[in-house]
């Protein structure tokens, strides 16, 4: 297997993504590990063997608008790992660079790796500390004026990937972000989706609504939203965290430190996020992302490629098939 990382993306590159790298490297003896960047920046001595430099001139800033990004800056480290997946050099991308570049780079279909066989809309699946350990949100921002089939497939696919992350999970509970638990809640969408869902027999437990506070809860294994609801949800919840940590005085340091802990705000246990549903795998770590954390999601990512996620998603996405055909099969659908 071969991942390819954005050696230049984020806050803290290269040097906190080559430790990563060198890192996971003796852990994952089996993944020969691209590391994409300016050669002079990202290289070390005594690499490993299983980790080659591919050099790229040029680095998308976090701030760049990412349409311009992608088309001014063809030899980014981050278009040239995008590259490097559409061309089957490599199986996966892991970025913790412009989240639009490498989210527009992914899906959008002048630059994009294409999607998965049946999927109609990619979407970013987020994985939220909950009571009893986490919730994947989906779509978090991909996605922000979707379709109803968009949100079913996202159900579908939310369930496969929760399993990877935590294999005890056999039947995963998925609900729909909604402001009430009552069917008629919502928009016309959210109640397409339910009526939709609730009708459907597939490879899950649905459990209706759920507002946001029974999702910390730990009410659900999975939550379906529109891209523009989730990513609220998501800066949301971030942003309490960051108010409440401001408000706790330095006499209050093992309290904060739990609540780092426990809200996993500080990145270090989490491996990313995946945009799921398109060809490869393509993985968006936090800006602020340490070592470890790129350690992790080279890990996570492997376990992927092994696991055949993809390949479970379009599996199950087929036993759908029949059920996409009530929606409209025009255009405006994709």
């Amino acid at each position: 297997m071969r991942i390819a990382i954005d050696g230049m993306g984020g806050d803290h590159a290269p040097d906190e993504i080559v430790s990563g790298v060198i890192d996971a490297a003796a852990q994952v003896p089996d993944a020969h590990i691209l590391l994409v960047g300016q050669k002079d920046r990202v290289s070390r001595p005594n690499l490993p063997r299983n980790v080659e430099i591919v050099h790229a001139s040029e680095i998308v800033g976090m701030d760049e608008e990412p349409a311009k990004a992608l088309r001014g800056k063809p030899d980014s480290s981050l278009r040239v790992s995008l590259r490097l997946v559409k061309r089957g050099e490599a199986d996966a991308i892991i970025s913790a660079g412009n989240t639009g570049a490498l989210v527009g780079g992914a899906i959008v279909p002048v630059f994009g790796l294409g999607n998965l066989e049946g999927v109609k809309r990619p979407g970013i699946a987020i994985p939220m500390p909950v009571d009893g350990g986490f919730c994947a949100v989906i779509d978090a921002g991909a996605n922000p004026t979707p379709k109803p089939v968009h949100l079913v497939q996202y159900a579908v696919m939310g369930a496969v990937y929760v399993k990877y992350l935590n294999p005890k999970i056999k039947t995963p509970r998925v609900g729909i972000v909604n402001i009430g638990e009552e069917a008629t809640k919502g928009t016309d969408l959210q109640r397409e989706v339910y009526a939709s869902l609730e009708k459907a027999k597939l490879n899950f437990e649905f459990i209706g609504n759920i507002e946001p506070h029974p999702m910390f809860l730990g009410k659900a294994d999975v939550l379906v939203s529109d891209g523009f609801a989730g990513n609220l949800v998501l800066k949301m919840a971030e942003g309490f965290r960051e108010y409440i940590l401001r408000n706790l005085g330095p006499e209050e340091t093992a309290l904060k430190e739990r609540i780092r802990k426990i809200s996993q705000g500080d990145r270090l246990e989490q491996a990313g996020a995946p945009v799921l549903g398109v060809r490869g795998t393509v993985i968006k770590v936090h800006g602020g992302a340490r070592a470890v954390t790129f350690s992790n999601a080279i890990k996570l990512t492997a376990t992927f490629i092994k696991g055949r996620l993809n390949d479970h998603i379009v599996e199950d996405l087929r036993q759908i098939s029949w059920f996409s055909k009530w929606f409209s099969s025009s255009k405006d659908e994709e």
